[in-house]
């Protein structure tokens, strides 16, 4: 390894939680010639070695380490004196061999500065063993059998975490999230951005730093990375997955590595794009092996040190070339070599590969999933136009273009869009509150198709906030949008916030709904009414009509599932696979009757609410 096993960055060397000297590591891989003349260092912990902060002049100079390694060269150098427990800052500044000096941020820090684009790095604090992250109750399980919570760290934190980091306040309504049903959350990028003005995190500056907004306490300045290990440990005491989103096809202009470099042009990282191009951003170059190394050993830092059970990888179209094998898949290769080689299993490996091609690099690759946004497109386009189309049906069984063990994560909404509530009543400009029950089909078919199903943050009691498509360069998608968490508990947030919890427990509960087993197995457009079997999508009534079904001990799971888009209730004749009685599942969780049909014959007829659904159930004993 290059990067952290040689301990580049800053690290507290010896000492102990009261006090520790420090040392700082920059790598220059083989090849280019940055042209370095001299490197110091300086921040605010120079006082406390006679100095003044921030002099550069006076910085602590990096001396080059002795021998011929092949991977490149290490500059380094340790203070002389301990430093007390704290957060300290600092730069480097690079002299060149023209004679100009740059002043550059350390791109392997393990911690972002709070201004200025520092690097920072922790004295003290609390010790590693006091931050164990715990292993994940009941042992990960596979991606199928997973319900995924979308979170945005600092949105989702913003209404009620005060002065605390928002790591830790996330913590808050852990207990909410699982009683909701979820058993993943998806992360929204943690690592580090440019600047402590808000953002997404998709413009990564320091891969191996927690975003300082995110771990910044301002009574607990000596704590950062204890904070998100905790987040993690409390995720997994309560059997939660955590699925980090990495950032790895381009990097914002403040990352730092080509700065080191006396003309940015010659550094490898970035010297030329591979694939495709992110219009505004720096590309990184997979074309270079120290590009992958780099990017691998990020993955296994986040693996190894935070114990995380998987990563989404944004915007893979433009790091993977059809018949390379570098880039995306070396990336996912060397992953799923490494938590192999740890003897861990089930590790989620999701790709944001908005592309005809995502099933087919997905089953090329060591990929488990792909975001599939043809449900979100549907939901979208149907609450616009009030009704859906023939083709929706096809939207829940993606997975059929899929290896067995591999199943897209599908979604109404995601961080990219407005959320799904404000579409519901768009149209004529009330959001949830001029259509939210209309979301309700929708939210059934997202749980009851043969995807795992991944909730955004708010969506789950009616969040309605708006983003644009398309911004124009403007900065408007990117900006504050703190939940809303007191609506949760009015009557639309509480309708809703019930049925993705019933919908999370029924598939947690039943087989069938997280098998591969659909049918009709593909719908044609041109069908706009039922097969002759009575099942599929009728567009005039706006009906759907699908089976799920798995093999369970002693027999076979059967699920039929009834959709009704329409204004109207409905009575619908379904077909049943086999007689007797069976029972909607949906029926009662709120609070009403519970509801079941004896069937004699082939077809049975099923009484269907306007903007509502039933999930009819049985236990076949002799299938």
């Amino acid at each position: 390894m290059v990067f952290m096993d040689e301990r580049c960055g800053a690290w507290q060397f010896g000492g102990g939680e009261t006090q520790g000297a420090l040392e700082f590591r920059i790598f220059f891989p083989a090849g280019a010639d940055p042209h370095v003349s001299a490197i110091r260092v300086s921040g605010d912990f120079q006082h406390h070695l006679g100095g003044q902060d921030w002099d550069f002049a006076a910085g602590l100079p990096l001396t080059v380490q002795s021998g011929n390694d092949p991977r490149g060269v290490y500059w380094s150098v340790r203070t002389q004196r301990e430093l007390p427990a704290g957060f300290y800052q600092y730069k480097f500044e690079v002299e060149f061999e023209d004679g100009a000096t740059r002043k550059v941020t350390d791109p392997c820090a393990r911690y972002s500065g709070l201004a200025d684009r520092n690097s920072g790095v922790v004295v003290g604090g609390s010790a590693p063993a006091d931050n164990v992250v715990e292993p994940l109750a009941g042992g990960r399980r596979p991606l199928t059998d997973l319900v995924i919570y979308e979170l945005m760290i600092d949105d989702f934190s913003a209404g009620y975490r005060r002065s605390r980091a928002p790591l830790a306040a996330v913590g808050d309504r852990l207990d909410e999230l699982r009683d909701l049903g979820v058993t993943a959350i998806e992360f929204l990028p943690w690592t580090a951005w440019e600047d402590q003005e808000f953002d997404w995190g998709y413009e990564p500056f320091q891969y191996f730093a927690v975003e300082a907004r995110y771990a910044n306490d301002l009574n607990r300045p000596a704590e950062k990375l204890s904070w998100l290990k905790r987040l993690v440990g409390a995720c997994h005491a309560r059997g939660i997955h955590v699925i980090m989103d990495g950032v790895f096809n381009h990097v914002g202009f403040a990352f730092s590595y080509p700065q080191l470099y006396e003309d940015p042009a010659d550094c490898p990282f970035t010297a030329a794009p591979f694939g495709g191009t992110f219009t505004g951003l720096q590309d990184l170059n997979f074309a270079e092996p120290i590009t992958g190394q780099l990017i691998g050993e990020v993955c296994n830092y986040w693996i190894d040190v935070f114990g995380i059970d998987g990563i989404r990888f944004d915007s893979t179209v433009n790091y993977h070339v059809a018949g390379d094998m570098r880039g995306l898949p070396q990336i996912l290769a060397g992953v799923d070599a490494h938590v192999s080689a740890k003897g861990e299993q089930n590790f989620a490996l999701i790709l944001e590969h908005l592309d005809i091609t995502a099933a087919a690099v997905t089953n090329a690759t060591p990929a488990t999933s792909f975001w599939d946004d043809s449900l979100y497109q549907k939901a979208f386009d149907g609450l616009w136009n009030g009704r859906i189309d023939s083709s929706f049906l096809n939207a829940l069984n993606n997975r059929k273009y899929l290896s067995a063990g591999k199943v897209p994560t599908l979604y109404l909404s995601n961080h990219d869009h407005s959320h799904v509530a404000w579409q519901s009543g768009a149209r004529d400009g009330r959001g949830a509150l001029g259509g939210w029950w209309r979301l309700q089909p929708y939210l059934i078919a997202l749980f009851t198709s043969t995807a795992v199903p991944l909730i955004r943050n708010g969506d789950e009691f009616g969040e309605e906030t708006v983003i644009p498509e398309n911004d124009e360069n403007t900065g408007r998608r990117v900006t504050p949008r703190p939940l809303r968490w007191k609506i949760r508990d009015d009557r639309i947030g509480a309708a809703l916030t019930a049925l993705h919890g019933r919908l999370a427990q029924l598939r947690s509960e039943l087989p069938a709904l997280r098998s591969a087993a659909m049918y009709p197995h593909l719908w044609e457009v041109w069908q706009t009414q039922f097969n002759p079997v009575g099942v599929g999508v009728d567009v005039e009534r706006q009906l759907v009509i699908y089976h799920r079904w798995a093999p369970v001990p002693d027999g076979v799971e059967i699920i039929v599932v009834v959709l009704n888009f329409s204004d109207i209730d409905q009575l619908v004749e379904v077909p049943f696979p086999v007689q007797g009685r069976w029972t909607d599942r949906l029926a009662g969780f709120a609070g009403g009757p519970d509801w079941y049909v004896d069937v004699a014959g082939p077809t049975a007829p099923v009484q269907a609410g306007s903007h509502f659904g039933r999930i009819l159930h049985r236990f076949d004993p002799n299938p």
